[in-house]
Order: structure tokens, then sequence, then C-alpha cells
């Protein structure tokens, strides 16, 4: 493989999912229309069989593009930092471990790469599909423009992510004080908003992200209470007041953060012991 024009390292954060799921992301970069991609997974510690058999061929595979990294930090931040540390070309993309590539997202995302160098982050469109890869929704458009009082009310640069390397690590990264709710999607792209980088959409749908149920995803199975004191650590931390702050959970708490299947870490653990179903947890209705 010639290294010299691979220009995108795919980031594969990892923590334990289902083994389905992963194989199926991994396969999504596997089969790209265009071969120039680098792959860096990127894994906590993990005591699945299943996980630790595929963690396993990745590390013996005979294709240079692929090397497997244990997380140097923690949570989610920690990983995608990781990942831009070892990272040998000039931008990456971030691909969650349960989520898909669209086939032609690596030749897109050239395409743009090509035709505007100055830009620092490229957004997708993107889909939302369900456990067995099925569409549960039209495709959501990335938005063209947006300035930086629109990250108050809602992050409008979406997955897929891509963006370059050099920029990123210039800012220090991602913060890892953060990673447990919003940290990769929503306060990432608004630090180098703020930091004066720039921002291209891409109409083409790049990205699948799986709505799911019975295996762990930050968005359900992380307890909403925890959910929403991660998202008040990024609004301080971008200067809104208290009075905002509180508008912006008001508001949220009516709407998307009800997919959180718990309310606290004892409702988690009574659902645990009641061995209550997730699968029936609330789905978002989808346009």
């Amino acid at each position: 493989m010639n290294h010299v024009l691979t220009r995108v390292t795919v980031l594969m954060p990892f923590k334990d999912t289902k083994v389905a799921f992963f194989r199926e992301g991994l396969n999504s970069v596997f089969s790209q229309s265009s071969p120039l991609w680098n792959l860096i997974v990127i894994y906590d510690l993990s005591e699945n069989t299943g996980t630790l058999e595929v963690l396993k061929d990745l590390s013996n595979s005979d294709d240079d593009r692929i090397s497997v990294h244990k997380n140097e930090s923690n949570l989610l931040t920690g990983a995608l930092n990781t990942g831009m540390r070892h990272a040998k070309t000039p931008y990456v993309c971030s691909l969650l471990c349960d989520d898909l590539l669209d086939k032609n997202a690596i030749e897109v995302l050239y395409e743009y790469i090509n035709g505007r160098p100055d830009i620092d982050f490229f957004h997708s469109s993107r889909m939302f599909i369900d456990e067995n890869g099925k569409p549960i929704s039209s495709v959501y458009r990335a938005r063209d423009s947006f300035d930086l009082s629109d990250f108050k009310n809602a992050g409008p640069v979406k997955h897929l992510l891509c963006w370059k390397t050099e920029s990123a690590m210039a800012i220090g990264g991602m913060d890892e004080s953060l990673g447990l709710h919003g940290a990769d999607d929503y306060d990432f792209p608004w630090c180098m908003a703020e930091a004066g980088y720039s921002f291209k959409a891409i109409p083409e749908c790049l990205y699948y992200y799986r709505d799911h149920r019975a295996h762990y995803r930050l968005t359900t199975h992380v307890p909403l209470e925890t959910q929403i004191e991660e998202l008040k650590k990024i609004w301080r931390k971008h200067g809104l007041t208290e009075e905002e702050i509180q508008q912006q959970i008001k508001g949220r708490t009516s709407s998307y953060l009800t997919q959180a299947l718990y309310l606290d870490e004892e409702d988690k653990k009574r659902k645990e012991r009641e061995n209550a179903s997730a699968t029936k947890g609330w789905r978002q209705r989808y346009l």
C-alpha cells in the first residue's frame, strides 16, 4: 500500500458492545470503494472472548493499514486522543464501534479534501439504523452554515466527523475531563470552532448511526443524571450562564435525553436486578 497517497486514518474507539456490531463496523472500513485508508482500533480492557478474538485477529493482520492500540488514557476522549497520536496521516475520522461507514465514505472524503485543502473540519450527512442495520430515519443533512452561538442549543456538527490531525492537536486534542456524553461530537467541534478553524458540510450520507438498546452505548446506558452533569460541564466550559443551562436541561430532558435507560445509578442497579428489558426503552422518533 502506498502510504504517501493515504491521507485519512479511521479511528475506531472500542468498548464492549455486541461483537457482531464490532465486526460489521470493521467490515464497513475493509469494504471501502477506495483502498486508501488506515485504521486504528483503540480498545479498553475487555474480558469478552469474542471481542478478544477480534482484537487478536486485527493485531496479527498482515495488512499494514491496520493497527491496534490500548487506550492510553480514559473514556472515549482518551481513546480518540490516543488514536490521533498514533495516526500518520494528515486527516483522521472517527467511527464508533457499533456504527457503520457508507461504502463510499473514504472516496467522497478524498474528493472534498482534495478540493478544499484549506478546510480543517469536514462533517457529513447521516442516517439512523436499527440493530439489524435497517434504516429507521431519512437522511439527516449536514448543516451548511452555523456560528458559535448555534452550539448553545444543539451540536451543529455531526458524524461523519473528519478533521486535520495537526489542527486538533494544536488545541490539545479532545478534552479528557469529559467523555461520558457529548465530548466527541459536541464539545470538540465547539472547541475547534472557537479556535477559528474552518468547517465544511458534506451533503452525501457517509455515516450510519446504530440506535440499539440491548448492548452498551453511551447515549442509552449512561444514566440520565450523569449525562446531564456532563452537559453542564460542557456548557460552563463554554461560558453559558446558570439560567441558560437550566433552560437547556429543561428542553433536552423532554426530547432526546429521554433515550437514557436509567435515571441514576440506583435506578440502573434496580433495573438490572429486576432484569428489565432494555429493548423496550424509549426510541427517538426519527424523521
